[in-house]
């Protein structure tokens, strides 16, 4: 499954188009001047978020929660600022999200990888867009989640009010290192 999170920065907020095998199938927004962000997901045309999420206090680390429709709550935390590894728990599943040198995560469910994401270097007059190649078997909505957590975190200061705006990534240390070979199952 190929996801494209696709970014505008509005005056009053960021809105995120999301499209899934070219399709429009989830759409979001997240709301200027809050202290704390907040963002909604929604599937198709409904007006019922399907995941909110919510960011938590917490000093140089990522911590936010994620809760879905019927009411579940996971946390999604920082477990290792330096390498950019971060982890969200639900149910019997841990998910694993690795930051790699220059612009890619790979996400692994219980120690397999599922799925994994691109930045792109360049955008012009809009936000960021975001590439996702998962498994097809995989829940669609958590991954956006988690593109849109790392998106609101590693980028929550960069206004991206340029014409063009350039991203070069990250060039520290990393947790995992990125498989450049792992192909999604169909």
């Amino acid at each position: 499954m190929e996801i494209d999170v696709n970014q505008k920065k509005i005056s009053i907020g960021d809105k995120y188009n999301i499209f899934t095998n070219g399709v429009q199938t989830h759409f979001a927004s997240k709301r200027m001047f809050q202290w704390l962000a907040e963002i909604k997901l929604f599937t198709g045309g409904g007006d019922i978020p399907v995941i909110i999420i919510k960011r938590r206090f917490a000093f140089f680390k990522a911590k936010y929660t994620i809760t879905r429709a019927d009411g579940t709550v996971l946390p999604f935390i920082t477990k290792s600022f330096w390498k950019r590894v971060y982890q969200c728990t639900g149910g019997n599943n841990i998910y694993t999200v690795y930051g790699h040198r220059g612009r890619k995560y790979s996400i692994f469910k219980n120690d397999v990888q599922v799925a994994w994401w691109s930045k792109s270097a360049v955008t012009w007059f809009n936000g960021d867009n975001y590439k996702i190649l998962a498994d097809n078997d995989c829940d669609a909505t958590l991954l956006i989640a988690f593109c849109l957590i790392i998106d609101n975190y590693a980028s929550n200061d960069e206004k991206n009010n340029n014409a063009v705006n350039v991203n070069v990534g990250s060039i520290g240390p990393q947790g995992k290192k990125f498989d450049a070979n792992w192909q999604p199952k169909i």
